[in-house]
């Protein structure tokens, strides 16, 4: 009970005054918006000192935001306790002041992220950075949909919006956005390229006019070996090959060379006795026989070694450093010729049987399995070297750009039964339209399938030509080129993180 002396008359106690109503668009206890003509009026007046440090702090906080998907708002909310919703008012603020400069700002942070996450290896496209075509395309934009969708559902998050809906849109366009990005980096890179010297590769005829000449240059360097020389090159084909536990039996290839060698022994040979003494050996490799091809390499290096390595007293007249250089040339030029015909007849053969078949429809596949019939044929690809190899077998098991193409190709029509099918699965499908599209399709398909194999035969017989080597078939990449090549990555990413960020807002 109270000790409260009791209310005078006509007083009594109530819970809260009887305040009259607020005027109409306010609400107790928060700031009302400002509009941005207020909020640039407000900057118009400011001198120039401040103006500059406003801008400058504007500039800041939008970075911050686009780079923390909008958490900067709340970290400062919740550090200053302001509160998040007044931070954010102070940010739509900053955008009314700062204009383009504000915006640009923003996706300027919203794109280093991501950015900075893929140079650090976080990155999902980065899976499947060398896979190459039209499949790595796709592949890489199908990733940086996935990766868009986490980061349109951290921006969601960040503002407080629908997360679903942030997640969607990032994944819409983070995917569009890689898409553009390597479709806009690949034409500049082709049109960079349009003026660059195209690598000159010899023709058959050249690299036989080549060869003529090379011999005939080993001829005229006049070069006889002594009897010393033959002595000594017959002594260490004889100490390698006992080395090799040498059986005439099961190394004949090898023991046909020992014979010529002891019809030599004590006289003179030229240097294209030499050479024929070789080109002996190298006829005696029998496919599946590895102790007599390792017994005839030998012989072969030993030969080599005497031609290019000779001693005091082994030669009795001419350059034999002239000669040995023309005769390696020669051999080159030869050595080319030999591969690339066996690819040419490979290829031929295959289009012989595909054309056998009626239809023809089955060109691609032929054009595979006699490439790899050539594969298997170990005497026909002795020599190859790595990059030649790895050409060879691009031909036979093909891209995955190619394989799509030679499945959707399936749906070519090639006889009356495959017609029907196709045409008629395409009426389920699409009614009329599809049962002229969908074999259409096929038919487009299957063609751009068979232009890859050919160009990846084509491809193997112009490394061979070249001698080799991959890179003497490529055109070398011009400063602009290797600009774009080294900033790709960064300029994809760019493109692709600029957009989901555009797109989940």
């Amino acid at each position: 009970m109270s000790d409260l002396p009791p209310l005078p008359t006509g007083f009594q106690l109530v819970t809260k005054p009887d305040l009259p109503p607020l005027p109409e668009g306010f609400v107790l206890g928060s700031v009302q918006p400002r509009t941005e003509n207020e909020v640039r009026a407000e900057f118009d007046n400011m001198p120039w000192y401040q103006k500059a440090a406003v801008a400058a702090d504007d500039v800041a906080r939008s970075t911050a935001n686009g780079a923390t998907f909008g958490y900067a708002d709340k970290l400062a909310g919740w550090a200053n306790g302001t509160g998040t919703e007044a931070e954010r008012q102070k940010s739509d603020e900053a955008s009314m002041r700062g204009g383009s400069a504000t915006t640009t700002a923003e996706i300027g942070g919203a794109i280093a992220t991501p950015v900075l996450a893929a140079s650090a290896g976080l990155s999902l496209p980065r899976v499947a950075g060398s896979v190459s075509g039209v499949t790595g395309a796709a592949t890489r934009s199908g990733l940086a949909a996935i990766e868009g969708a986490g980061y349109g559902a951290l921006t969601a998050t960040g503002h407080d919006q629908d997360i679903g809906q942030g997640a969607l849109m990032g994944a819409i366009f983070g995917g569009a956005g890689n898409a553009a990005g390597e479709a806009v980096a690949g034409g500049a890179r082709k049109l960079a390229g349009v003026f660059n010297r195209r690598p000159q590769i010899p023709t058959l005829d050249e690299l036989s006019t080549a060869a003529r000449q090379a011999y005939d240059a080993a001829d005229n360097a006049g070069v006889i070996f002594t009897p010393q020389a033959t002595n000594r090159l017959q002594s260490e084909i004889m100490q390698s090959l006992t080395d090799f536990g040498f059986e005439p039996a099961l190394q004949p290839g090898a023991a046909a060379v020992l014979r010529r060698l002891e019809d030599l022994r004590g006289q003179n040979i030229t240097l294209k006795g030499l050479d024929t003494l070789r080109k002996v050996a190298g006829g005696g490799f029998i496919p599946g026989n590895k102790s007599n091809n390792a017994a005839v390499s030998a012989i072969v290096n030993r030969i080599d070694e005497l031609v290019g390595n000779t001693q005091a007293g082994e030669v009795l007249s001419g350059n034999a450093t002239a000669g040995a250089e023309a005769l390696a040339t020669a051999r080159n030029y030869w050595s080319r010729m030999a591969k690339a015909n066996s690819v040419t007849e490979a290829a031929a053969r295959g289009e012989l049987n595909a054309a056998a078949a009626g239809s023809g429809a089955n060109r691609e596949n032929a054009s595979r399995q006699a490439m790899k019939a050539l594969r298997n044929n170990r005497s026909a690809t002795r020599g190859f070297t790595t990059d030649e190899h790895e050409a060879l077998m691009r031909a036979i098991v093909g891209t995955p750009d190619q394989n799509a193409l030679r499945l959707v190709g399936k749906l070519a029509p090639t006889g009356i039964v495959s017609g029907a099918l196709s045409s008629g699965a395409g009426y389920q499908m699409g009614g009329p339209l599809g049962a002229v599209a969908i074999p259409a399709t096929g038919y487009v398909a299957r063609k751009g399938a068979e232009r890859m194999q050919d160009g990846f035969v084509q491809d193997l017989v112009d490394i061979i030509m070249a001698g080799g080597n991959k890179a003497a078939t490529q055109v070398s990449p011009n400063a602009l080129q290797a600009a774009i090549d080294a900033n790709r990555n960064t300029f994809v990413k760019s493109a692709a993180a600029a957009a989901q960020y555009e797109g989940s807002r």
